[in-house]
């Protein structure tokens, strides 16, 4: 694997710590973001230009009444529509119906309680998930040629020697690393500080206060 391309990561991994700790990730294809947007539950009239940042503050007025962000953020990234869930994974429980015309993958990021996980679906089902701390579920097979250096399970290289698991952020690195090799698409932190457009899932009280 690429030092260029861990160290980049890494790069991307630090910024997501501040920017989205608690959330998901999920590249997927769709006609427009609006379409996109509206198949998740997002209402069109909240649509407003939003830094991933921007959205995550708007979403902890969502999650203080809801415990969900209800916050979706999607832009796009080459042919990839990529979806941006602040406090919410609305978009990996929809990840086999978003998979139907070919394939989707999603990054849920827990960092409040170490939970994280890589969803892929094709075909218009789940194929496989991989957990940080966890032997994959389904079939991983399938992804077996993309794992070549990448920590995602137990038995692969650069695991910790205490642990026998590889740290959170090295996880959440290779997670990543594992996207670009299934999408063919980088994430960037230039990317992901510009503005995309941010929807408000039903259902919602009101609009939050400008900060």
């Amino acid at each position: 694997m690429s030092v260029d391309l861990e160290t980049h990561y890494r790069a991307v991994t630090a910024h997501l710590t501040e920017s989205l700790s608690d959330g998901s990730i999920t590249w997927c294809r769709a006609s427009s973001a609006d379409e996109l947007a509206v198949s998740l539950g997002g209402e069109l009239s909240s649509a407003a230009p939003r830094s991933l940042f921007s959205a995550d503050e708007e979403s902890q007025y969502h999650l203080l009444r809801s415990g969900r962000g209800r916050t979706l953020v999607i832009g796009e990234l080459s042919s990839w529509f990529v979806v941006l869930e602040p406090g919410d994974w609305i978009a990996v429980d929809a990840l086999p119906r978003l998979s139907g015309a070919g394939e989707a993958v999603s990054l849920v990021i827990g960092d409040t309680l170490g939970h994280h996980h890589v969803h892929y679906a094709r075909d218009g089902r789940q194929v496989c998930r991989f957990r940080w701390g966890a032997e994959p579920d389904g079939d991983a097979s399938r992804l077996e040629h993309l794992l070549s250096g990448l920590s995602l399970t137990s038995g692969l290289p650069s695991l910790d020697e205490a642990s026998r698991l590889p740290s959170l952020a090295a996880w959440k690195t290779h997670a990543l690393i594992l996207a670009e090799r299934l999408t063919d698409v980088r994430l960037t932190v230039d990317w992901l500080n510009r503005e995309h457009t941010r929807y408000f899932c039903r259902p919602f009280d009101s609009e939050p206060p400008r900060l």
